[in-house]
């Protein structure tokens, strides 16, 4: 990637200029297809300018950059994830073949072929708020029979949605009573929360449920973690070398964030 740059000066303007320029050949212009080659100017790569205020007040480059050329240029994507895997596998199984139909069904959005989309400058898709919402709304909500496999899941749920609607900007305190009487009946007397009523405590679902707790907000929903009961619990976790197991005879391994987090909330 051609590099050209004078030094580091302050207050840079970088300017990102994605549309590329074409050309028009006369065979075009009169319906016949153009057999040769394409201009410079059809095939320029997109060039990204960085300049600087001088004390003269005249501006001048201080970094050109020319990216690398991808079907849209506003893609910010590497070109080897916007097209099948150059190592392949002679084996074909139908989990391959299911791959294989998954990639293809992804590589127009991350190529920026697809017309379901508008994309900002930076080839981001713009956030659909209101169909997320929508989704999220409902995942809060009574779940399919088929859920029950993910049972000891529910923590989670209620954390990943009630999150992404804060992020969102939306006010998650009307599931306030609902989540308290949910954690209520996950919370064991030994200390912690399981994944549901009746379930071991667990590291991971202690987190999820005092994140979700504090996300509706309110004392009520303060106050409905047992404190002395977790702080033992947690206690019995800890082990010699400074880890955390994440339940009673469970392993230990990186999730010792979550203690602390708990902790500290």
């Amino acid at each position: 990637m051609p590099l050209r740059t004078k030094g580091s000066r302050p207050q840079k303007r970088v300017a990102f200029p994605w549309k590329m320029t074409t050309t028009t050949t006369p065979q075009q212009a009169q319906g016949q297809p153009s057999r040769s080659p394409p201009s410079p100017a059809a095939t320029a790569l997109p060039r990204v300018t960085v300049t600087d205020d001088d004390d003269d007040g005249s501006d001048s480059v201080d970094e050109e950059i020319v990216a690398d050329p991808i079907s849209n240029l506003g893609f910010m994507i590497p070109d080897i994830f916007t097209q099948l895997p150059l190592i392949r596998d002679e084996l074909v199984t139908k989990t391959s073949i299911e791959q294989d139909e998954t990639v293809e069904a992804c590589l127009p959005f991350l190529r920026g072929e697809d017309d379901f989309f508008d994309y900002n400058e930076h080839g981001v898709p713009e956030l659909d708020r209101e169909r997320h919402i929508r989704f999220l709304r409902q995942c809060l909500g009574k779940l399919p029979g088929r859920f029950v496999a993910a049972d000891a899941s529910r923590p989670w749920f209620l954390y990943w949605c009630l999150s992404a609607l804060t992020m969102l900007g939306e006010d998650v305190s009307s599931y306030r009573n609902a989540v308290i009487a949910t954690a209520r009946s996950m919370q064991n007397e030994t200390g912690g929360f399981g994944g549901g009523g009746g379930q071991l405590s667990h590291m991971a679902t202690s987190y999820a449920v005092v994140l979700a707790l504090a996300l509706v907000g309110g004392e009520e929903a303060y106050d409905v973690v047992d404190r002395k009961a977790m702080w033992k619990w947690l206690c019995s976790l800890k082990q010699p070398d400074g880890g955390f197991q994440v339940c009673l005879g469970g392993e230990e391994d990186i999730r010792y964030l979550c203690p602390h987090i708990l902790i500290q909330m």
